[in-house]
């Protein structure tokens, strides 16, 4: 559609969006000659303002000659997905807005940048401070004084935080559906930063109230990652982004591996396994969109499951690192036939390679024929799968 088409739609945006609980629900008749969707009446309102395009011409030509539109209409927002259900636009309108709206943003001014420069750079000399005031007074103030210090400190950052982001009303429930449509704005990544440094703050206030002082023990560590764990999670559900998710990985390896070799006291071998458990347990909260950011958190599940495996070594031997590798390997490939994500099939593939070479370590004793013969069936395996894949996709096209 050309410049007029797209000056209509947005115009019937600006109309429809504001009354669209009062617009009439009586069917409104049919205007002659316009371009029919399935589904729906084509009405005045909702007739396309240029010509209908041939029927043997591709579905994203546009008739004043320019490119393609490349926007996919099923990432449009909901707002504008409701518009189309109304019949206040049609798919080829709903594309070009979307496509206005994903590539006309405007340049951030000098004048905001130096602002968002600003703002980062006294967030981490804030941190700095923070830290050089512990080292220098940690030993002389009382246990009181220090929960006091970085509970005072936690809560700025949170208030700051909110204000940050624009209040309570763009967080939670609001932010999980306007973070995928349109993505951080730089107030939003500023209280990202923010809430994470509150987690820290957190943590640390929660480690200075459990710190019994006892040289031998090392449990005060392990109470802080509890707490700040559970900060990160209320901060990422607050305003998810990749910091957040990031901060509450970290802190839930080091209270796994906490709980598991200080409280416990328990070997190696059942440390690993926890991470190996929480690896999955990541992998199946991206599954469940538990997490916005599902590359990352495949990433991180992947990744976990793959460092845990390997530190068990149970039974005097190698053979529970590699076969609990091969169980890694098929987690992410099981994971995958029903989402399909790159970095599952990557992270399966490396799994699955690295047991291998393992095995075959362990089984041959290093012999160059048992590895050429790996390397013959991994041509042979790679082949196959090149040839079904390129004939599924011929049957399919």
């Amino acid at each position: 559609m050309g410049r007029i088409g797209v000056r209509r739609a947005w115009s019937r945006i600006r109309r429809h969006t504001g009354s669209v609980a009062e617009q009439d629900s009586a069917p409104r008749a049919p205007v002659p000659g316009a371009d029919a969707v399935p589904g729906r009446v084509v009405t005045e309102k909702s007739a396309p303002a240029v010509a209908s395009r041939p029927a043997d011409a591709p579905a994203t030509d546009r008739p004043d000659g320019a490119p393609p539109v490349s926007a996919e209409p099923d990432r449009a927002p909901a707002a504008l997905r409701d518009l189309v259900e109304q019949g206040v636009l049609d798919e080829t309108q709903l594309t070009a807005v979307v496509t206005a709206l994903r590539h006309d943003r405007p340049r951030p001014t000098p004048a905001r940048l130096l602002a968002e420069i600003a703002a980062y750079a006294g967030a981490g000399l804030l941190l700095s401070g923070l830290v050089l005031i512990l080292v220098e007074s940690w030993d002389d103030m009382a246990k009181l004084g220090r929960f006091a210090l970085f509970a005072l400190v936690a809560l700025g950052l949170i208030v700051a935080g909110v204000a940050t982001a624009g209040g309570p009303a763009v967080l939670l429930r609001a932010a999980w559906r306007s973070v995928p449509d349109s993505g951080h704005t730089a107030r939003t990544r500023l209280a990202v930063v923010l809430f994470a440094l509150a987690a820290a703050s957190v943590a640390a206030a929660a480690g200075s109230v459990f710190d019994s002082g006892d040289v031998g023990s090392d449990t005060t560590w392990v109470y802080a990652a509890g707490a700040g764990l559970l900060a990160a999670a209320a901060g990422y559900a607050a305003l998810p982004s990749l910091l957040g998710l990031l901060v509450c990985v970290g802190f839930s390896v080091a209270l796994v591996v906490g709980l598991l070799d200080e409280v416990f006291e328990l070997d190696d071998s059942w440390v690993g396994g926890g991470v190996l458990v929480l690896g999955i347990g990541w992998l199946g909260l991206t599954r469940a969109r538990v997490v916005l950011e599902v590359w990352a958190g495949y990433l991180a599940g992947a990744a976990l499951a793959v460092s845990g495996a390997q530190t068990v070594d149970a039974f005097d031997g190698m053979w529970p690192a590699y076969a609990l590798t091969a169980v890694v390997a098929v987690v992410c490939f099981g994971v995958y036939a029903t989402d399909r994500s790159w970095v599952l099939v990557l992270g399966g593939a490396a799994a699955l390679t690295l047991a291998a070479v393992e095995a075959v370590a362990d089984w041959t004793g290093d012999s160059a024929g048992a590895s050429g013969a790996i390397l013959v069936i991994g041509a042979v395996v790679l082949g196959i799968g090149s040839y079904l894949l390129s004939r599924s996709t011929k049957t399919a096209g």
